[in-house]
């Protein structure tokens, strides 16, 4: 009978030195994906952690330093779908140099032993061909690297599986790279929307849309058309500092390089952070009853039940709140809800006019579903961006009423 435990030995022994010496003491390349039109705000969310080597490229924004840097962003980054390392970039003359980069990948300080992986391959352009072929080098590759070492290699993932680790390979004209998702499920599935209402905006957009605003928890603010409450709940977490990756699992955490003291400690810094309670008046109003029992329940499940405030109330009739003016923002109802692009059309110049009588003197944020449609709210001094949503293109506008 072979002698297994010693030949499991020796390797996590190398392991851990390896893990030290090529991980933890080393810089990396990073790259936070965004949707297109994000980029900007989330190099100012990265600025905003202490990062200083940011560069915003199209989907997303690539940033470089040491391992806490991934934790850090994982936790606090609002406007960003996941965060990847990027294992190799390269120039491909020809196919050979595929795999003699993915062999040169230390594979065994990021897979976990026997662990499932997927490879997703997206080539444009590339001189690399043959999708297929590119995703079986690079497993290729690791399986032979920690086979090498005694370690067990990986496993290619059947099906869909939210076990398995994801590599990511990137291939456009005669440049190629080579990536591991360290986040896992998307970052804007923040955990509280178990029940997200009709159209949802996605809660990467609402803070984007609270973030082109200015919105830092020091104005009131009002969502008169809150649906399931993601944009007052994006507020409550922005005005409470509360770090949206608080309380949910990461990818990194199941890897031979996860530095787990570090990770419990920057936890910790972030929930220490976190105000007591949202220092103005953050609410939602909708005039459908179920509409606000979903906005309550997601709010309680984000932590916000005392923060925030829903009532039942019809915008074009109700007055503003008392305490304003603030920040008004609006995900306006579309699509099926209104019925033509006509009648859609007429509800947003219904929309502005309305705040432009009853909310004169305040900041407003709009998402617009037809960018004309800007011109029918009369902002002023006005700032937007656009970004996917749905399989459709929306205008974020921010400006002053």
């Amino acid at each position: 009978m072979p002698n297994t435990e010693k030949i499991a030995l020796v390797p996590a022994t190398n392991l851990e030195r390896r893990v030290k010496r090529q991980v933890w003491a080393l810089e990396h390349d990073f790259f936070a994906v965004t949707a297109p039109g994000l980029e900007e705000l989330c190099a100012a969310e990265l600025k905003a952690l202490g990062l200083t080597q940011i560069e915003p490229q199209p989907g997303g924004v690539a940033f470089r330093g040491r391992w806490e840097c991934l934790y850090l962003a994982n936790l606090w980054l609002r406007t960003a779908g996941r965060v990847l390392l990027r294992l190799k970039d390269f120039r491909v003359h020809n196919w050979s140099d595929l795999p003699r980069q993915a062999m040169a990948v230390p594979w065994e300080v990021y897979l976990p032993a026997g662990g499932a992986v997927r490879v997703q391959v997206a080539l444009r352009e590339s001189n690399l061909k043959h999708s297929g072929r590119v995703a079986e080098e690079i497993l290729g590759a690791a399986a032979q690297r920690l086979a090498s070492l005694g370690l067990e290699p990986p496993v290619l993932a059947e099906g869909a599986t939210d076990e398995a680790l994801t590599i990511m390979a990137r291939g456009a004209g005669r440049r190629a790279s080579i990536s591991l998702d360290l986040t896992g499920e998307h970052l804007h599935r923040r955990g509280y929307r178990l029940d997200p209402g009709q159209a949802p905006l996605r809660e990467d957009l609402a803070a984007a849309l609270l973030m082109l605003c200015g919105y830092d928890g020091q104005v009131p603010l009002l969502d008169p058309l809150c649906g399931s409450g993601t944009l007052a709940i994006e507020a409550g977490l922005l005005a409470r500092g509360l770090a949206p990756g608080l309380g949910r699992a990461f990818k990194v955490e199941g890897l031979p390089c996860h530095r787990a003291p570090a990770f419990a400690h920057l936890q910790k810094k972030a929930a220490e952070k976190t105000r007591a309670q949202a220092p103005l008046p953050i609410e939602g109003r909708d005039r459908s009853a179920p509409a606000l029992a979903t906005a309550r329940a997601n709010a309680l499940r984000a932590g916000l039940g005392q923060d925030l405030v829903f009532a039942k109330a019809d915008f074009f009739k109700a007055d503003p709140p008392a305490w304003g003016p603030g920040l008004v923002v609006i995900n306006p109802p579309y699509g099926k809800r209104l019925g033509s692009v006509r009648e859609a059309e007429e509800f947003a110049a219904r929309l502005g006019r309305r705040l432009r009588e009853a909310y004169a003197g305040w900041r407003c944020g709009v998402v617009l579903y037809l960018p004309n449609w800007a011109e029918l709210l009369g902002l002023k001094r006005t700032s937007q961006l656009v970004a996917p949503h749905g399989g459709l293109k929306v205008t974020l506008l921010a400006g002053d009423l």
